[in-house]
């Protein structure tokens, strides 16, 4: 008997790892708040937070069947989005890494004042990354020198250095801010149409304003290629949902968005989730839905003064 060739693509393994990456996503999703309050520290912005989550999480999903050891799952989740924001770091020719050689133990130095999340936000636009990540992982989440150490792949009287550093970096900073960066402009027009037609729920226009090759991407939950694909998976469960919502765009930390509400209670308006357009020739060409981002929801409604509707991180299919 002729064993059969497996299909020339991935499709036959789809349902197995969307399975596991169904109970990967369970199993961390205690410690999302806070990677996500890390992630934001790291990076100064709630945009580059949820999209270092987001690269933390696919790496560490990845990287699972490396493993043939106990994995605890708050240090190897902070120590990837450690890891990924330094290399970042690298990649971006934004500066080089701090080296710390050894020095006397330094934890007779006066301990940091007094100092809410302001503060460290202030003082962590000083630090080189390494610094910063020892810093925010000590004074804001209570790991240790060692556990530090081993995110780092350094010594407990180097992660001691930085500390002392950064606690003095932290007593001498003033008004310092960091600056938002600044994403480009999607085609002005383009959005207007957007909005006007997700606002009378028309989602034949919003199909009609994609590039055939559009990519729509629902952060954190799945990937759609291609308009026919769009037009009949989210586009269609997004034209059946009852509620009342309209779109509305501005810049969050400088970045353009799409921000989409919802009528809240008496009648007020709730942020529910937001998307990015990018477009090309006037067409979009790639879309990021943050939907189920409650951090980042959650963070965008608190500078707007509104409420917000979140709605977890999983996506969970309706059953037919």
């Amino acid at each position: 008997m002729k064993i059969p060739e497996p299909p020339d693509n991935l499709e036959s393994l789809e349902e197995e790892v969307r399975a596991v990456r169904e109970r990967f996503d369970r199993l961390v999703e205690a410690h999302r708040p806070a990677l996500w309050r890390y992630c934001l520290r790291l990076t100064g912005s709630a945009w580059d937070a949820e999209d270092l989550v987001q690269e933390t999480l696919s790496r560490a999903f990845a990287r699972l069947a490396r493993f043939w050891q106990p994995i605890e799952t708050r240090g190897y989740l902070f120590r990837i989005a450690s890891n990924a924001w330094i290399d970042g770091w690298r990649r971006d020719g934004r500066g080089a890494l701090d080296f710390v050689e050894e020095v006397p133990d330094a934890g007779n130095a006066p301990p940091a004042p007094e100092a809410g999340w302001d503060a460290m936000r202030v003082v962590v636009t000083h630090l080189p990354p390494r610094a910063r990540v020892a810093f925010l992982l000590i004074e804001g989440f209570d790991f240790t020198a060692a556990d530090v150490a081993a995110v780092l792949g350094t010594t407990v009287g180097a992660v001691k250095a930085m500390l002392h550093r950064a606690r003095t970096t932290l007593r001498r900073a003033t008004d310092a801010e960091s600056r938002p960066r600044h994403a480009p402009e999607p085609d002005a027009a383009v959005v207007a149409r957007y909005v006007e037609a997700f606002s009378r729920r028309d989602p034949d226009a919003i199909a009609a304003l994609l590039a055939p090759g559009a990519e729509v991407e629902i952060v954190g939950a799945g990937d759609e290629w291609g308009v026919e694909i769009v037009r009949r998976a989210s586009l269609a469960e997004w034209a059946t949902d009852p509620r009342e919502q309209w779109a509305e765009f501005g810049t969050y930390e400088g970045r353009p968005a799409v921000f989409v509400f919802y009528r809240g209670a008496e009648g007020g308006r709730a942020l529910g989730w937001l998307s990015t357009l990018e477009t090309a020739e006037g067409a979009i060409v790639r879309q990021r839905c943050y939907y189920f981002t409650p951090e980042l929801i959650e963070a965008v409604a608190a500078s707007l003064g509104v409420p917000a509707q979140t709605r977890g991180h999983r996506y969970v299919p309706t059953p037919s």
